[in-house]
């Protein structure tokens, strides 16, 4: 009996420790957690506000295309067809902004 007893402490004995290294494992895991999620909250603060700091591109087909479903319904039939038109508006935008900052500037040289 006393054996018996003996190799159910040394079992309960090796599971403690085996309890207490893998707890010392996840407390040391949680820390460097806590310490990236604070490194993360950092860089989102010090980015400014309204800026995406992703890397964008445009599409290079510059065309959109329908999509045909399994039962044959057509879905974004026409949807490229006011491409150029969209184009055009954003060129004319892009021109007026250029010359609002050019006559701005030759404003500010006028009043030197």
């Amino acid at each position: 009996m006393h054996d018996r007893t003996t190799k159910l402490e040394d079992t309960l004995e090796k599971f403690m420790q085996a309890s207490l290294t893998n707890q010392k494992y996840t407390e040391a895991s949680i820390r460097n957690l806590e310490i990236q999620l604070g490194q993360l909250g950092k860089q989102l603060s010090d980015q400014q506000a309204g800026q995406f700091s992703a890397n964008t591109q445009t599409n290079p087909k510059e065309h959109c295309n329908s999509i045909t479903t399994r039962s044959g319904k057509i879905v974004g039939r026409g949807i490229g067809d006011n491409l150029v038109v969209e184009e055009e508006v954003l060129e004319e935008l892009e021109r007026k902004k250029k010359m609002s900052v050019r006559e701005r500037k030759n404003k500010i040289k006028e009043s030197l």
